[in-house]
């Protein structure tokens, strides 16, 4: 005999088998004499007393929602994190929740989480009816940690949920956090979002995407010229690798796309990006110093019109004179050209390194400023690989201006320059403060031979050099001058080539 009811449940099916047990005992209990009736009905009076309170177990347990939390330590400063789980018969959630030690940050943050959480339990007990049997609603929040600064981070929620239907979504929400000043980063400060970079900005990420074989097909021009003139609106993130950026679906791209999620090297942005954030990133010096490089680019359009003179200083780096030269140069925000040895870049490289990452130029003065008119090519070479090398070992730069020791040089010197597509750089003003070495003097000197587009010659290991700067940039200031770097004074004159290349004089 079956029994009648209708099993649903778990415990409704114990209860059924309980109340078909009884029907059955009493039955037999008409056939059965005494003593034997007795002990049978003892034995299954405690088997029903077994599955009654098996029962009640059952309905205790499936009353009560199973609730585990998951702490891990975490080796981000000020962050924590524990992971939340929940399982009732309607649904299950696993949610990873962060404790910040930033007041206004963590409140705003787990205020989001716990919106998604109720919305999801909202949904999943309306939408029960549709989930196939032995399913279950599903959200799933997991928090990806990525460094920006010491207190800059990004903190990328990616969340998957399935609340009925075939398919589940999956979608990305970012954080960008300054836990120091307890507030939310914007992306302006992050990227340098000034018109010119701004346009920048757009190429390097419509390359990115349009490169991308699996995206490239579904791109709607439209769309994405619309979405990409929005930077505020973006959800992005990054790292010391890439530069990450979350699309919704239909958003630059046909449904077919789906969400997009696209990482741009960091190396490709990094000229974009605040000063604050690529000193933490540390980026290749490579990287830095062409950023350095397209900033002085941009920050002196020279005016045909104009009155630019470029400062040169040979022989260093000295550990004396040229953190002195450097000082008053960036107080007068004035660029220069540094002609280098490779025997002192090889004693001070970090010193050769912070005239780089300072913006200023380069060039090569030889190892170790021989008479090149004497000697041969293959002397030439050696001289001059050898500074070459050094100066790229220390600052990640290649120079590609040459000034040859005492001005001196002969044809194999200009066959080396032609070969590298090198360029001869000498001087229209000679400070004479190799010889003089008076401040005053030296200073007086080149007030008296300067000109527009005019070269001066210094040298960067002589203390009375570095005496007579800042009196010498005061009074040339007074008198109309910029000050720039050879290589921008060339373009300004319109002079290529090898050269020689002299400045003018007056």
């Amino acid at each position: 005999m079956k029994p009648r009811c209708k099993i649903k449940r778990v415990a409704d099916t114990y209860f059924c088998r309980a109340n078909f047990i009884k029907r059955e005992v009493f039955q037999l209990a008409g056939r059965i004499k005494l003593p034997g009736w007795i002990l049978l009905f003892l034995v299954i009076f405690l088997i029903i007393g077994g599955i009654d309170r098996l029962v009640n177990v059952s309905i205790k347990a499936k009353s009560q929602e199973e609730i585990q939390e998951e702490k891990v330590v975490s080796k981000y400063p000020k962050i924590n994190l524990k992971t939340v789980t929940k399982q009732t018969d309607e649904y299950t959630y696993s949610i990873n929740e962060p404790d910040i030690d930033s007041e206004n940050v963590n409140k705003s943050i787990n205020k989001w989480i716990k919106g998604q959480k109720e919305k999801f339990i909202e949904e999943a007990v309306q939408n029960k009816e549709e989930l196939t049997d032995g399913m279950r609603a599903d959200l799933n929040i997991q928090m990806e940690t990525n460094r920006i600064t010491e207190d800059y981070y990004s903190l990328v929620f990616r969340k998957y949920m399935i609340n009925g239907g075939a398919n589940g979504q999956n979608t990305v929400k970012v954080f960008n956090i300054d836990i120091e000043n307890d507030r939310f980063l914007k992306i302006g400060d992050i990227l340098d979002l000034n018109k010119d970079n701004l346009e920048g900005i757009q190429k390097v990420v419509w390359d990115e995407l349009h490169n991308n074989k699996e995206i490239q097909p579904y791109l709607v021009v439209e769309d994405f010229n619309q979405w990409v003139k929005h930077p505020e609106d973006w959800e992005w993130s990054i790292d010391r690798k890439n530069f990450s950026l979350y699309i919704d679906e239909y958003k630059i791209a046909a449904g077919a796309a789906g969400a997009i999620e696209i990482d741009v090297p960091v190396e490709k942005m990094y000229i974009y990006l605040q000063k604050d954030v690529d000193s933490f990133l540390k980026m290749p010096k490579e990287q830095k110093l062409e950023k350095e490089k397209i900033i002085q680019q941009e920050q002196l359009k020279l005016d045909p019109n104009g009155k630019y003179v470029a400062l040169t200083f040979d022989d260093g780096p000295s550990p004396d004179v040229t953190p002195r030269i450097l000082k008053t140069l960036k107080e007068h925000n004035a660029k220069a050209t540094f002609f280098m040895l490779g025997n002192q870049v090889d004693y001070y490289p970090e010193l050769a390194r912070k005239v780089a990452e300072e913006g200023h130029e380069i060039g090569n003065h030889s190892r170790s400023h021989p008479n090149l008119s004497k000697l041969g090519p293959k002397k030439i070479k050696e001289e001059m690989d050898y500074s070459k090398e050094k100066i790229v070992e220390a600052t990640g730069i290649t120079p590609h201006l040459l000034r040859p020791p005492y001005g001196a040089y002969n044809d194999h010197f200009v066959k080396y320059a032609k070969e590298n597509g090198d360029s001869i750089i000498l001087w229209s003003v000679d400070s004479l403060d190799w010889k003089i070495r008076n401040a005053f003097s030296v200073k007086k000197k080149v007030e008296s031979s300067v000109a527009p587009g005019g070269m001066v010659l210094m040298h960067d290991i002589h203390s009375s050099t570095a005496d007579a700067l800042p009196n010498l940039l005061t009074q040339l200031e007074k008198e109309g001058y910029q000050f720039v770097t050879v290589s921008q004074l060339l373009n300004w004159k319109e002079e290529q080539g090898t050269g020689p290349h002299f400045g003018s004089l007056k």
